[in-house]
């Protein structure tokens, strides 16, 4: 299977992160509806507003990443991978999963689970994995122009 162009994989994913995309917004609009359901169900001591606002606060820069991700699988089914824009979308999402961390890092003073501390620890290793990942690019880059331009 092609990873890049039309009809690979890259272009799969992408309609994935277009889904994924649209039931969180859904999800973060009917956001007090589903946290109601879910301290009936699951949680009935759990404090609702700093869950809300804990939860509010992380679904934007959440909603940032898929979006950002969405873009560089557009530019991969588009066959151009290397380009300037993909740094700046990993960077973005560097940046975002690291503001997702300290939201919740913050929100461990009101809450207390392992669920958090485990989103904790996977938005750093994506905030350090995404930060790594655009200077690879970036420099990678560099040399597909310095080889161009020796072409």
């Amino acid at each position: 299977m092609k990873i890049t162009g039309k009809n690979s994989l890259s272009n799969f994913i992408e309609i994935c992160l277009k889904l994924i995309f649209i039931i969180g917004i859904i999800i973060y609009i009917t956001l007090p509806i589903l946290l109601n359901i879910y301290i009936e169900i699951f949680n009935p001591v759990l404090n609702k507003i700093p869950a809300l606002i804990i939860l509010y606060l992380s679904g934007i820069p959440a909603l940032i990443i898929v979006y950002k991700f969405i873009k560089i699988f557009n530019k991969l089914k588009n066959d151009t991978p290397f380009i300037e824009e993909n740094v700046k979308s990993l960077k973005a999402i560097s940046i975002c999963s690291l503001i997702i961390s300290i939201e919740y890092i913050i929100g461990m003073f009101f809450i207390i689970s392992i669920f958090e501390i485990i989103l904790i620890a996977v938005f750093i290793i994506i905030w350090l994995g995404a930060y790594i990942l655009s200077e690879l690019l970036r420099k990678a880059i560099e040399y597909k122009e310095e080889n161009d331009l020796t072409i």
